[in-house]
Parts: structure tokens; sequence; C-alpha cells
């Protein structure tokens, strides 16, 4: 399911420790998977409340360092959704 900008930023507030979003994206865009979770450094000096990382699959995505960090989520969620993002379960 496509999500919206405003749906994924809704889920991303109501983050608690551990939880996190997985999206594919289509070939177009590269095909694999996008993770966006709570950053386990933050408040520490200079890190950022979220990040999104990106793999070929869940298990590297999981594993990679972030491509984006971001105090506010809607720079996250619009990342996503540009690139066709699709929510999955």
């Amino acid at each position: 399911m496509k999500a919206t900008t405003e749906e994924i930023i809704k889920q991303m507030e109501q983050f608690q420790n551990g939880q996190s979003l997985t999206f594919s994206f289509p070939a177009v865009f590269g095909g694999g998977r996008a993770i966006i979770g709570l950053n386990p450094q933050y408040p520490a000096k200079g890190e950022k409340k979220y990040m999104l990382k990106l793999g070929k699959d869940e298990v590297l995505a999981e594993k990679a360092s972030p491509i984006l960090t971001s105090d506010k989520p809607k720079r996250i969620a619009k990342w996503i959704t540009e690139r066709f993002g699709e929510q999955m379960s």
C-alpha cells in the first residue's frame, strides 16, 4: 500500500524504541528496502532523532549505515513518497 507523506509522519511521531517502518521500492528506483527508525544514539550531541537506511533486502537495510537523518519526520517521509515507496506490514 502506498502511504502518503502525512500518514508516514503520523506513524513516525508515534515511534517507541525499537519500532520501525519498512518500505519496498519499484525497480525504476533501484528496488530494495528502506527502513525508517529512531536513531539509537539520539539525543547525543549532533545526532538526529530519525534515520533512514537502505538495502537490497531487509537484512542488508538493517545493517546499513543511515543515508539520511533528520529531527523532522517530513524530510524522511517525503523521500519515501517521492520514490513511490510501498509500506510493508
